[in-house]
């Protein structure tokens, strides 16, 4: 019976050494942590994250309450139970100072991302303002180049209608059209007008006339769609050079032929009228190329 006594007390001074071992090595892991979170405030991001937080600034408080208990208890230790006790005080601290630093660095990576989402947002909006405004200068050449005098060559009608189209299209773009719609109007503007510069800057081949000034004015009111003007406009279509009264029964083919359309394809008068212009036209040259002009208009030429 003496001996069982014996035995069951040294088991429980074994227990109450194995709580008490090595307070001093959990306290240094707990200073440990406490330095790698402190470091972390070294960055004026952090400190600044670090003190818009409540509830940041309260953990802290409470960690260091921890490890000062845990540095407390064992200066006051008296027995193996109160360096088992300083010990856990400072296991608690070093999970608490690790827990901020977790905490801490989460907060920043998503402060960062919303910072790089922002700026992000700022690129793709400033990309944006001068697409919107390389497009602008674009129409305002496009439309500069279209008041210019033209000689009354196909190739150049042609490359004014593309223009135009390209022009009309920027016209119906909406404030909030996106990126991608405003840059392809912007290649349409940009390719057509380098096309149509070239044919203007291009020196008048030899058998070339320039276009008689109310065939221009045709010309423009079609590209617009004012139908009803470019018929009243070429009411005599004999311009005094076979090729300009070619392109002025062409034109105004194309305008009653626009205008039938317009009516519901009903006021067969307007077919017939532009039926006719097609006959004139051909008598004096032929077909259109077929990028000027409706598929449904260039049938009327087989």
């Amino acid at each position: 019976m003496k001996r069982m006594w014996v035995v069951c007390l040294f088991s429980l001074l074994l227990a109450g050494n194995a709580l008490a071992q090595d307070p001093g090595s959990a306290i240094a892991a707990a200073e440990a942590a406490k330095s790698r979170f402190e470091s972390l405030l070294a960055d004026p991001q952090m400190e600044r994250l670090f003190a818009a937080a409540p509830a940041l600034r309260k953990a802290r408080q409470q960690a260091d309450a921890k490890l000062a208990l845990a540095y407390d208890t064992l200066s006051l230790a008296r027995s193996p139970w109160d360096r088992a006790a300083a010990r856990e005080h400072a296991i608690a601290a070093r999970i608490a100072y690790e827990k901020l630093e977790a905490e801490l660095r989460r907060r920043w990576e998503k402060a960062q991302a919303i910072l790089a989402e922002q700026d992000q947002i700022r690129r793709e909006e400033a990309e944006a303002r001068a697409l919107r405004a390389e497009t602008r200068t674009l129409a305002e050449k496009a439309k500069e180049l279209l008041a210019r005098p033209a000689p009354s060559d196909p190739e150049v009608l042609e490359t004014r209608g593309a223009v135009g189209r390209a022009l009309k299209a920027y016209e119906q773009l909406s404030a909030d059209a996106s990126p991608d719609a405003v840059r392809l109007v912007r290649d349409m503007l940009a390719q057509a007008n380098r096309s149509l510069e070239r044919l203007l800057s291009a020196p008048p081949s030899p058998e070339a006339h320039p276009a008689p000034e109310k065939l221009q004015r045709a010309v423009a009111a079609f590209l617009a769609g004012d139908y009803q003007r470019t018929v009243d406009l070429l009411a005599i279509p004999e311009l005094g050079d076979p090729e300009a009264t070619r392109i002025a029964y062409l034109l105004r083919g194309a305008a009653y032929f626009s205008l039938w359309v317009e009516s519901g394809e009903k006021d067969q008068t307007l077919y017939q009228q532009a039926l006719t212009d097609v006959r004139e036209c051909q008598k004096l040259g032929g077909a259109p190329a077929a990028k000027g002009f409706s598929p449904r208009f260039l049938a009327l030429f087989r």
